[in-house]
């Protein structure tokens, strides 16, 4: 089963923590007058600020969050706290993924001690005056998992993170090697171990060898594929071809501007297809293949196709997917769709210097067409042919798009166009993991145009601006080459995920 990072929700549960006077009584600790100052009165006030913290909580929570039923304590001024209210605590912590906890004088310990056998992340309810420093700091000194913000607003932030790192290891991603299943020929800047991507992320990581996936991409021989004689795998059947016809049709019918045949993008929706189909088999989320590698068996080219459009249509469904095998971009795009609700894109990017008043292009770009951008401050270029009619968001209907080939002479593969100019002024977020995993790159940027729409082969690019490009290009070297991006703003949320993951934040 394929299990979207998308879907998955945070289990957050709202804690209660009262205290009550068994007598009558005025002092230092005991404030009120008159009824307030009567046995039984805090209880009943108890039981009403429980359900008004309860409701709070609820009006606060960030989407893909599943509120949990709250759990109400209260202790007496006797400072007696028997077992039976741990265990109330404890009640299907299994299940809690963050508590929000109601505390306050008197019941600081309790909360201490709480954190202490529970051993998940909390967060002291914003509102809670001195409590909020109290117990981080009390906590922290411990080790122990912690949040403070001061508003409510802040507190969303941090959970939308805290599920973020959820997505992540929830995450089991199907790769396709041929040379190498760490890297690919052409992207040795992604991790340096992928134990080590398990161990601090939780990622996990299944394997289908490149020649058993293409030998998928058509219906089971008699006698079996090539690659695997007299076994049974889990090809595409022809009646799963013939489903996809109409797809291919409106496809065609809603593209703005058409250069590739109909066969060659059946040839492209068949090989997407077929891997969607091993990633439901395998229960993975998000998938990668080596493109160099893999081209160089000259089987794409027998083929008659490019991975390009398998990367495209599964970004668009909610399923992280990237181009040459790049792990490190593909656990980026895990969390950029999973924070966004958009398609992300992936793709070379690479710096534009402005110097002597002219832009200095590197090779790439010298044969591509630059819009006439009257700012030519700060740019950044990305290029690669896995388009998205789904940037704006994947549950959203589709932009404009045209349909182009990817192979000059031949004319198959593929590929999506989109142009970037009809969303200028429009804000993005870049994120990609440091090789070491030792740092988050996180960017902000500001759409200013593409072009090559109508070009073939692996281009069609996107222009945006950053605030200074110097800081950004400075950052990116510590990445690598590929920065995925969805639109929208997510800075603050991935990086407090970077600092609940242990990672040293760079934010540009």
């Amino acid at each position: 089963m394929i299990k979207r990072g998308l879907d998955i929700e945070l289990n957050v549960r709202p804690v209660y923590i009262g205290l009550y006077h068994e007598e009558y009584y005025e002092g230092p600790c005991r404030f009120g007058s008159g009824d307030a100052l009567q046995p039984g009165f805090d209880q009943i006030m108890n039981r009403q600020l429980s359900e008004q913290f309860a409701e709070t909580v609820k009006n606060a929570m960030p989407e893909k969050v599943k509120l949990l039923e709250p759990i109400f304590v209260e202790r007496p001024d006797s400072w007696i706290t028997g077992e039976n209210l741990y265990e109330t605590l404890l009640e299907g912590s299994a299940e809690t993924d963050f508590y929000i906890v109601n505390s306050g004088i008197g019941r600081s310990g309790i909360t201490l001690e709480f954190a202490q056998r529970v051993r998940k992340p909390l967060a002291i309810a914003p509102d809670r005056c001195c409590e909020v420093p109290i117990i981080n700091a009390a906590l922290r000194a411990r080790g122990l998992e912690v949040y403070a913000a001061r508003t409510w607003k802040e507190l969303k932030k941090t959970i939308t993170a805290l599920r973020l790192r959820k997505v992540l290891n929830s995450t089991q991603l199907l790769l396709a090697p041929r040379m190498d299943s760490h890297a690919s020929m052409s992207a040795p800047d992604t991790f340096l171990s992928l134990d080590q991507v398990t161990d601090k992320l939780g990622v996990r990581f299944r394997y289908i060898n490149i020649h058993e996936l293409l030998d998928q991409m058509q219906p089971l021989p008699e006698g079996g594929n090539y690659t695997t004689p007299g076994r049974k795998t889990n090809n595409i059947t022809a009646e799963e071809i013939a489903a996809l016809e109409p797809i291919a049709d409106r496809m065609l019918a809603e593209a703005q501007e058409v250069h590739v045949e109909k066969k060659f993008l059946m040839k492209s929706l068949t090989a997407c297809a077929t891997v969607k189909k091993l990633l439901d088999v395998y229960d993975c989320s998000g998938f990668t293949m080596p493109c160099p590698d893999t081209c160089s068996t000259r089987r794409l080219n027998e083929m008659q196709f490019t991975p390009c459009m398998i990367h495209s249509l599964l970004n668009e469904q909610g399923i992280p997917s990237a181009c040459e095998y790049d792990i490190n971009a593909l656990l980026a795009m895990v969390v950029l769709e999973a924070v966004s609700g958009n398609a992300a894109y992936m793709g070379n990017t690479d710096v534009v210097p402005y110097e002597d008043g002219e832009l200095v292009l590197m090779d790439g770009m010298r044969a591509m067409v630059f819009p006439d951008i009257e700012d030519k401050t700060n740019l950044y270029h990305t290029w690669h042919s896995v388009h998205s009619r789904k940037l704006h968001g994947i549950d959203r209907e589709n932009s404009p798009f045209g349909l182009q080939h990817f192979a000059r002479d031949q004319k198959f593969g593929a590929v999506i166009r989109y142009d970037y100019n009809r969303d200028a002024g429009q804000v993005l977020t870049a994120c990609r993991f440091s090789p070491d995993l030792k740092k988050l790159f996180v960017g902000r940027g500001e759409v200013v145009g593409g072009g090559d729409f109508d070009k073939e082969n692996c281009n069609n690019y996107l222009i945006y601006r950053v605030a200074d490009q110097k800081k950004y290009f400075d950052a990116q070297m510590q990445v690598g080459t590929h920065l995925p991006v969805v639109y929208g703003d997510f800075t603050e949320e991935l990086s407090i995920l970077g600092e609940c993951l242990g990672m040293e934040v760079l934010r540009v």
